[in-house]
């Protein structure tokens, strides 16, 4: 049988940037689709919708699939102020903290990192090497961010990256995980308009249409969210096209 590397992303919008518009099948609640990766192994993407929960049961559905590898690839919330919407971070290792003191930590496969900071920076693309945090909550506000960064000196914030590291480490098979910042440490999102996804990351144009009504003066924040949303996809689907290009997935399935 041949190895695959599993792949999981939060929401569809990513998917499509990275792997174009394609059939998901409907498994398990959960979709999934297999993409080639040139002459490298295939690759099992699976589309989690937002979370830790629904991360960790992604990520364990790919595990049973037979995946030899697990990746966490999207977006995330800038935490290090040196980092502008569009940065690619490449972990290091990603970080979760439950409740006021325990800390869990899981390492990224090294060899991998490090052929993706080579890659990218050969290429000329804007990133860290560093550690990304996963919280159960959004993360939304400037000093809120500014309160993580200075406890943990992650670069990013997502509400996934752990879970499927965690998987992966459960698992004994490599992990990988990459993000691009949508909104930088110094942006708040106001939470109506977080409140207006569903899930799946979907908007709820209903849900858009009565906050501004509210408040109009959001309008403002919605178009610039926008603009940093698709520099930010845009700069994770080059990043990703360089990487399978140079072979990453088939260096993270041969990593062990």
């Amino acid at each position: 049988m041949q190895t695959k590397v599993g792949i999981v992303i939060a929401l569809a919008s990513e998917a499509d940037a990275l792997f174009g518009r394609g059939a998901w099948q409907q498994g398990k609640a959960r979709r999934v689709r297999i993409q080639r990766s040139g002459s490298g192994p295939p690759l099992m993407v699976t589309c989690a919708g937002v979370g830790l929960e629904n991360a960790q049961i992604a990520a364990d559905r790919l595990v049973s699939e037979g995946v030899s590898a697990l990746a966490s690839i999207g977006l995330a919330g800038g935490l290090s102020p040196e980092l502008k919407a569009g940065h690619i971070v490449v972990a290091s290792d990603v970080l979760i903290i439950e409740g006021d003191e325990s800390r869990w930590s899981w390492k990224a496969e090294k060899a991998v990192a490090e052929l993706a900071n080579a890659v990218l920076r050969s290429d000329g693309i804007d990133f860290r090497n560093g550690t990304i945090l996963t919280t159960q909550q959004a993360i939304l506000t400037r000093d809120h961010k500014a309160s993580l960064f200075k406890q943990t000196r992650a670069l990013a914030v997502d509400m996934e990256s752990a879970a499927v590291a965690r998987v992966a480490d459960r698992a004994d098979i490599p992990f990988f995980g990459m993000r691009a910042v949508c909104d930088p440490a110094s942006v708040s999102v106001p939470g109506e308009l977080f409140n207006c996804l569903d899930q799946n990351g979907n908007i709820r144009i209903s849900g858009v249409l009565r906050v501004l009504a509210r408040r109009p003066t959001l309008l403002g924040d919605i178009l610039r969210l926008g603009r940093t949303f698709s520099i930010a996809r845009a700069k994770l689907q080059r990043a990703w096209q360089v990487l399978v290009k140079k072979g990453l997935p088939h260096e993270l399935i041969n990593a062990r």
